[in-house]
């Protein structure tokens, strides 16, 4: 092997098709379409025993020997191509390619054609070998007997071409641990995996996470605990839940919660059972005296109530703005602490 000379376009040269074609490979540097439509292979319509080949551009590295360099053939409209006659009793499987001819290699002819290279017929068929300086562009399914073609009996083979080109250094973008997505070609989508990555949308059980200054608004831990946390400078939130009337039995939602009890008379609260309510062990829920009346904290049915108040098991507030915390110590059981008397 040796250096090809004259260089391309050379002045006073003389320039052999090869020299351009082997210029053309600089850029063209394997066989493949030179667009997404270009020649794609579709049925007939209304469906019949032919194909439509359409329009574009296709690179083909010359096969016949090493060095031919790359060909660029272009179809400019919709070509129709005749199936050959199905077998009557096995199926085959065709090819459609599209085929560089060129004389100074091989054979008389110097074009490019479109064909379709009908397969042999067998129970198991299998497609022809593609011709030398050829592109594979599709295979069809020919069913014995078949009377027409449809698209889903073509498949498409058609490969994009590659380029010797730099493009830059990016070959891929791979989804890394807590992303899904990625990809190698055309527009690539990252997306956060939110089976293992917190977002602000989706409903997500952390483990294993140290949050910092976080804010918690009415915080809720259903069927779990937090084991070990670590929460620096924390803000939580105490929901609240506003009452003015004199009588109040507490509810589910309250664990966690500041009731705060406005009127001007007494206020009885009482804390629902357990078989109406189902507290967990642990649950604490505060009571405010917003108004002159006295807030009296007792036990529902089967619920016992200790303090340290004058009646222990129903202790009130001592004034207007004092505030009680009822502590759930054990299934229906609840120890009431604060500004009582």
């Amino acid at each position: 092997m040796t250096i090809h000379t004259p260089p391309s376009w050379l002045q006073n040269g003389s320039h052999p098709a090869e020299n351009d074609r082997l210029t053309t490979q600089a850029l063209w540097a394997t066989t493949g379409i030179i667009s997404p439509s270009s020649l794609a292979v579709t049925a007939s319509a209304p469906a019949n025993m032919s194909i439509n080949i359409a329009a574009g551009w296709a690179a083909v590295v010359g096969t016949i020997q090493p060095n031919m360099g790359t060909y660029v053939a272009y179809n400019d409209g919709t070509v129709n191509i005749a199936i050959t006659t199905a077998n009557p009793t096995n199926p085959r499987i065709d090819l459609v390619c599209l085929t560089v001819q060129d004389s100074y290699y091989t054979g008389s002819a110097d074009d490019v054609i479109l064909q379709v290279i009908a397969g042999t017929p067998a129970s198991s068929p299998v497609a022809p070998a593609l011709p030398a300086n050829s592109i594979s562009l599709a295979t069809v399914a020919v069913a014995a007997g078949a009377l027409s073609i449809t698209n889903g009996n073509i498949t498409d083979t058609r490969v994009s071409v590659t380029t010797n080109l730099p493009i830059g250094d990016i070959t891929g973008v791979t989804a890394g641990t807590g992303l899904s997505g990625g990809g190698t070609s055309g527009s690539v989508t990252l997306a956060i995996d939110t089976a293992v990555t917190a977002d602000l949308t989706t409903a997500q059980t952390l483990t294993n996470k140290t949050l910092t200054s976080p804010t918690i608004n009415t915080p809720t831990v259903s069927g779990g605990s937090f084991t070990t946390p670590t929460l620096t400078s924390p803000l939580i939130n105490v929901g609240i839940n506003t009452q003015t009337g004199t009588t109040y039995t507490t509810v589910l939602a309250d664990n966690g919660k500041l009731v705060t009890q406005a009127n001007a008379s007494a206020i009885t609260t009482t804390i629902a059972p357990f078989g109406s309510v189902a507290y967990p062990v642990g649950a604490q829920i505060n009571f405010t005296q917003f108004g002159a009346g006295q807030v009296t904290i007792q036990g529902g049915s089967g619920v016992t109530v200790v303090s340290t108040g004058a009646t222990a098991a129903t202790p009130k507030t001592r004034a207007q703005y004092s505030t009680a915390t009822a502590i759930c110590t054990s299934q229906d059981n609840w120890l009431v602490v604060g500004d009582i008397s």
